[in-house]
């Protein structure tokens, strides 16, 4: 895996992380032994991909039972993303769209009606069932509804992606620009904010024009960020569904201008999210609660960047030698 060379990216939020990490991690640990996620040397891979410093950083103010829920969902999301994204060493999922459906339907029939794991049941579907019934225990209806709704279009987007791979197809740069948010599972990890968090916001707040608008940028910042830091890794995946590569592709950059161009996008979103989040309006009584969503979200954006750059050994890249004005 050859180093990627990366600008520095425009990030004013301050860091934080939850000070329960530490147990958090135990915690996982055990439980990827359990399901038998991660076993022999993709187990020693995982420890070093250092999920649960992020989690700690996307959820710094959560409780412990809800930071270990946080952490087990989030490296379930990625065991299944990386078994949809590496083309060079097929997991058997995407050997066929069939096994694609299959699995879909599978995971979209435990969301309907989880059974509890059976002692020695392991794998993927067990560890869903196991997390989604806890999710279940914590939240409200409304939130689950909406929470599968955002899981569908998860499936929806890896299908999508799986198309255009099996066709040699890559999508534009407006089309990815829509869909993005949805590949890697970007907005589950603010789907959570409410339950991981405990805040609770009327369906009105939520679907406010500058409230969801500060959801979007969030998502696509995470997006911008981790298709920068995973570039290398993609590349020798032979995964093209990343922003850096359709730039490329549709604009006939070189590689190191098309960096440039997706670091100068993530850059103007961020300064998008810091104006809105600065001129939000009053909601009256909930004025607490909505600068508590805004500020995780942007400790998911932060925490992305600080436990990519700092804290896992999933990305290879050389940070802040690049001049934006490249452009």
């Amino acid at each position: 895996m050859n180093a990627i060379i990366l600008p520095i990216l425009y990030c004013p939020i301050e860091p934080a992380i939850n000070p329960n990490y530490q147990h958090a991690i135990d915690h996982t640990n055990a439980w990827v032994k359990r399901f038998a996620l991660h076993t022999d040397s993709s187990y020693e891979k995982y420890l070093d991909d250092n999920f649960g410093m992020m989690t700690a950083r996307f959820y710094p103010e959560c409780g412990l039972d809800q930071l270990k829920l946080a952490n087990d969902a989030n490296v379930l999301l990625f065991v299944m993303d990386d078994a949809m994204d590496n083309q060079i060493e097929r997991d058997e999922l995407i050997q066929s769209r069939l096994n694609f459906e299959s699995f879909v339907a599978a995971c979209k029939q435990i969301l309907s009606d989880p059974q509890p794991p059976q002692a020695g049941d392991t794998g993927v579907m067990a560890a869903l069932a196991d997390v989604w019934i806890r999710f279940k225990a914590i939240s409200t209806p409304e939130w689950q509804r909406h929470f599968v709704e955002s899981l569908h279009k998860m499936f929806a987007a890896g299908l999508w992606e799986y198309g255009n791979v099996q066709t040699g197809q890559l999508p534009s740069v407006a089309e990815f620009y829509k869909r993005r948010q949805y590949l890697g599972a970007a907005h589950v990890s603010t789907d959570m904010i409410e339950v991981i968090e405990e805040i609770s916001l009327p369906a009105d707040i939520l679907q406010h024009p500058a409230v969801t608008e500060l959801v979007v940028l969030a998502r696509n910042l995470v997006c911008w960020a981790n298709d920068l830091f995973s570039l290398s890794k993609e590349l020798d995946h032979g995964d093209q569904h990343n922003m850096v590569l359709i730039m490329k592709a549709e604009r006939k950059l070189s590689l190191e201008k098309a960096i440039v161009q997706a670091a100068a996008l993530h850059d103007q979103e961020m300064r998008q999210f810091e104006k809105v989040s600065a001129q939000l309006p009053s909601f009256g009584a909930y004025d607490a609660a909505v600068r508590k969503y805004v500020r995780i979200l942007g400790a998911i954006l932060r925490g992305n960047m600080d436990w990519s750059y700092r804290e896992t050994a999933r990305y290879n890249f050389e940070y802040g030698h690049v001049a934006l004005d490249l452009v």
